[in-house]
């Protein structure tokens, strides 16, 4: 059985739902949803160009899982479609304490491939970011967990987002979400033989210019978690979360990073008319240092994950001391 994803609804402007590189988070509703409501009457007198309305409050009900969302979504929840993307690069060197033998062996079967010319299994690229975070997170005395998940909560919907690979300090803390082209698929292949009668499945594929929609609501799904869990916000009052994945050619990864104000998850939550902006920003982070011919202590990559796994360990140190078993299963609907 096939079913039309719902349209855009004509009374919601176009202009409110699209921000310019600053997102919200929100999603679509049923077919049948109510129109939208006119938002104007809740604004603030003086309204700033950091708060827009609650797209949520849009719609009457969310019932689909977010790895089913249609592209068209990433429009209705306001989210730019390209994102300008920047190298990202560290001065410095990682001690050779760093790395245990088995992580710098995987590391030099995927740099002698990328030497080569040779394409890397992406089974490959998904056990060398497994196998760094361990090693490093084991060098720095640092409890990694690395299957961790991300429960998200909008309106009446509540499903767990499952990434390839996440990566969480002491559990509680999420840092990175790991996934690939393939493993979307398989999410959404899933989702769908679940929810036939609800979701349409639409074949995305992978591109390094554009934003995914399962990867925008994997990243406001691990700020929920960590305001669930207590983790402080920072200076500034945010979250900051991320999602990586492998380009294209497979001999760098794309680093999608959400700074997600603690005052729009609440706001969310509490279903306020006015929310915060999300904003967004992509670097690419190369496997091999600069001409390739640098070793694994250079790898842009490790030093990325070797920052990660410090950022991991500082927020499990604030956060409150976690239940056993790791999750709100008491409250989440599982799909």
């Amino acid at each position: 059985m096939t079913t039309h994803s719902p349209t855009l609804p004509p009374s919601v402007s176009t202009a409110v739902l699209a921000p310019p590189l600053s997102v919200p988070i929100a999603a679509y509703g049923r077919a049948g949803h109510k129109p939208a409501r006119d938002m104007s009457e809740h604004a603030p007198a003086t309204s700033s160009e950091a708060y827009i309305p609650n797209p949520l409050k849009m719609f009457d009900r969310i019932v689909i899982h977010p790895v089913a969302w249609p592209d068209e979504a990433l429009r209705w929840m306001g989210v730019p479609r390209s994102l300008p993307t920047t190298p990202l690069t560290f001065a410095h060197r990682l001690s050779e304490a760093s790395m245990s033998a088995s992580a710098r062996q995987t590391f030099d079967c995927v740099a002698d491939a990328l030497r080569g010319g040779k394409p890397v299994p992406r089974e490959d690229l998904g056990a060398l970011v497994v196998d760094a975070f361990t090693s490093i997170a084991d060098a720095q005395n640092v409890y990694i967990y690395r299957r961790a998940r991300a429960y998200l909560s909008l309106g009446d919907l509540r499903v767990r987002m499952e990434p390839m690979h996440g990566f969480s300090g002491s559990g509680v803390a999420p840092v990175l979400a790991y996934l690939d082209e393939a493993y979307r698929k398989l999410r959404r292949e899933k989702t769908v033989l679940w929810r036939s009668a609800r979701a349409e499945c639409e074949e995305v594929r992978q591109d390094d210019e554009h934003v995914e929609v399962m990867d925008v609501a994997t990243l406001y799904a691990m700020a929920q978690e960590h305001k669930r869990w207590g983790v402080p916000a920072d200076a500034d009052g945010n979250y900051t979360t991320r999602v990586m994945y492998p380009n294209n050619e497979g001999n760098a990864m794309i680093l999608l990073t959400a700074v997600t104000p603690a005052e729009t998850v609440a706001a969310v939550q509490e279903g306020r008319d006015m929310i915060k902006r999300v904003t967004y920003s992509r670097q690419t982070v190369d496997i091999l240092g600069a001409g390739n011919a640098e070793g694994w202590d250079c790898s842009p990559l490790l030093q990325l994950i070797h920052t990660l796994v410090e950022e991991g360990g500082r927020l499990a140190r604030k956060a409150p001391t976690p239940r056993w078993p790791i999750g709100p299963w008491a409250w989440t609907t599982h799909f």
